[in-house]
């Protein structure tokens, strides 16, 4: 039986929409899901080596005032992030430049790359340092309205 061809950039050109983002557990525990299980999203790898990610809960309430407890409810219910991306040894490497959250500029995350078909599924490291968990992030390529 042949291996599979490892993944390259190439392969993750272009949009993918988020199905799943799952802080998932060592011991066994149920996962956590940051956003929520029907959280909306997208990932998008460009030709030049750019990454940007955009995740938020469903459901988002609209500003009722625009007040500061408006705005807290926004951060906390939204994640975002941009930078370059570099493909290695079946791992996407992400070298966050900006960030809704600002402890994340000049941090890169290490994800191992699953590619089932159109089903892209990163899984590493929390952002957050000894913690006894992982995510597991789950997209599917976008594909253009007709």
């Amino acid at each position: 039986m042949t291996a599979p061809s490892p993944v390259t950039a190439r392969d993750l050109l272009g949009a993918w929409r988020l199905e799943s983002w799952a802080l998932v557990y060592e011991d066994g525990r149920a996962p956590e899901y940051p956003l929520g299980p029907d959280a909306l999203g997208f990932i998008m790898y460009t030709s030049d080596g750019h990454v940007s990610a955009m995740l938020s809960r469903a459901g988002r309430a609209k500003f009722a005032t625009g007040d500061a407890a408006d705005k807290s409810r926004a951060y906390d219910d939204s994640f975002a992030y941009a930078g370059r991306y570099e493909v290695r040894d079946g791992a996407v490497f992400h070298s966050i430049e900006v960030s809704t959250n600002p402890a994340l500029p000049g941090f890169t995350s290490t994800r191992t790359i699953t590619l089932e078909g159109d089903r892209l599924t990163l899984t590493g490291p929390d952002f957050l340092p000894n913690v006894p968990r992982y995510q597991r992030i789950i997209w599917r390529r976008a594909v253009p309205k007709a």
